[in-house]
């Protein structure tokens, strides 16, 4: 295996889970979405489109910045065809020496603009403006709370028992296959080692965790090692079988063998790791009848 940190993202192996990682070795940092907007009276939510050009974005916040607009946060997107683009802005006029409305008008006045939608976000609790969140180019996505998928496993635990945790893998072993069969679309050349690449980093982007894995050969236990897992920090929890499933899809759709876990597992609060083992399935066996 390769060092974290590398481009590659291979990671520290199972055996390493309780082991303290600095936390300037990984280079990833938190990516905070804005579905909460932020409120206030002097707060205006701005989305600029136009043709996309070099300099544009820097036209629209040199203007913004001129007139004293504090910009709070925002981020760039392709309107639909790719000479286009989106910026969608939240912006505070508290000190502006001109209203919103004011700056939408000179902001029209630019040649690489095309509109300008502004709202005042006083009494808006989530972004209103941009729908639908799209993933993948055009899979529609859907943002949720890690805690309302630990709490789901939770529940149906309570309820079916051994059940509820199959039920819960085979839900994460399905969105896995499901999303594997996306990046075999759009990588069909690649090898096994380039799409788990890309498994790991869709994980980690979608916020799962950091995922390293040990595999080995056909039939051997595969390894599992999860930094920053999903219900990292909720108290009292220490296991996702959706998780584990997950990562069970992604593998069954790279290497061809499906996989159950072995009933093995470690979650260290400290160091915010879950490790955990995968194994081939095996239907002659009644240990991996009762895991799958």
């Amino acid at each position: 295996m390769i060092t974290l940190g590398t481009h590659r993202r291979a990671y520290r192996g199972y055996e390493d889970a309780e082991v303290s990682v600095k936390k300037d070795e990984s280079g990833y940092f938190p990516r905070r979405i804005t579905v909460v907007v932020p409120l206030g009276e002097s707060v205006h939510h701005l989305i600029v489109s136009g043709k996309d050009e070099v300099g544009a974005l820097a036209k629209v916040t040199r203007l913004i910045a001129s007139h004293s607009v504090n910009l709070i946060n925002g981020g760039t997107y392709d309107a639909e065809t790719r000479d286009k683009f989106l910026f969608n802005f939240f912006v505070d006029l508290a000190r502006a020496d001109c209203s919103a409305e004011e700056l939408a008008a000179e902001l029209r006045t630019l040649d690489c603009v095309s509109g300008v939608s502004v709202a005042q976000t006083e009494d808006v609790v989530y972004d209103q403006r941009l729908f639908p969140v799209v993933l993948f180019e055009d899979s529609r996505a859907v943002i949720i709370p890690g805690e309302s998928i630990t709490y789901m496993e939770r529940d149906l635990t309570k309820q079916l028992g051994m059940q509820g945790l199959q039920v819960t893998f085979e839900i994460g072993r399905s969105s896995g296959l499901s999303v594997a069969a996306l990046h075999r679309n759009m990588l069909p050349d690649e090898d096994s080692e380039t799409l788990l690449r890309t498994a790991i980093d869709d994980m980690r982007a979608r916020g799962w965790g950091i995922v390293g894995v040990e595999k080995k050969s056909k039939g051997a236990i595969t390894k599992v090692t999860v930094r920053e897992p999903i219900f990292a920090g909720i108290p009292g929890v220490t296991v996702s079988w959706w998780l584990m499933g997950l990562v069970s899809g992604f593998l069954e759709s790279i290497y061809g063998n499906r996989t159950v876990v072995t009933g093995k597992s470690t979650y260290s609060a400290q160091n915010r790791a879950f490790a955990f083992e995968l194994v081939d399935y095996n239907p002659d066996s009644r240990s991996n009848r009762d895991l799958v």
